[in-house]
């Protein structure tokens, strides 16, 4: 699971990415593929979680939950399972890797314009009413824009969980190693 904190053109846009394997691993290392399933509940139950802990931490309050709770196509909160990648599809698995661990601007994407002192960052996508594919940043700005996102010295930004956690990846080769050994 990876913390990303921006969107396109470097906006603040916090949010996970994971990888996920869609089913369920035995001891034995025999792998049962889930079938599909509505993954409405989860995206309800997440959101749920997330209020409660800023709620918590009194970041939010309860009017702000109420205004969440009333947005139900634009609340900010979504789970997409929409990328299956097969077991033997090495380029898919790195392909995707690289997507959420990616940088957040690309240096092919922006141009300094000296004439007016602007930086102009480019975009495949379109967004708003004018739907263009750039923004316009001055350098200030831009320098603003993707400094926020620097984490805090020693965060962890990159977490494993499950079957690919470093305790369970060290049983894996231990069981391994005692195997080799019979």
């Amino acid at each position: 699971m990876a913390i990303q904190t921006f969107g396109d053109y470097a906006r603040f846009h916090p949010h996970l990415h994971a990888l996920v394997a869609d089913g369920l691993f035995l001891e034995s290392g025999y792998f049962y593929v889930m079938p599909k399933v509505d993954l409405c509940p989860l995206r309800e139950l997440f959101r749920a979680h997330v209020l409660k802990m800023l709620k918590k931490e009194g970041l939010i309050d309860d009017t702000f939950i109420t205004m969440i709770m009333k947005l139900r196509h634009v609340s900010g909160f979504n789970v997409h399972n929409q990328v299956r990648i097969k077991p033997d599809d090495d380029q898919g698995m790195k392909n995707l890797a690289q997507y959420i661990i990616r940088n957040t601007f690309f240096l092919e994407k922006l141009k300094y314009q000296t004439g007016d002192s602007s930086v102009i960052y480019r975009s495949k996508m379109t967004h708003g009413k004018n739907k263009r594919n750039f923004q316009v940043f001055s350098p200030l700005e831009f320098i603003a824009s993707i400094t926020q996102h620097i984490p805090e010295p020693s965060f962890q930004l990159v977490r494993y969980y499950g079957w690919y956690s470093n305790r369970m990846r060290g049983d894996r080769r231990k069981q391994e190693e005692r195997e080799k050994g019979r």
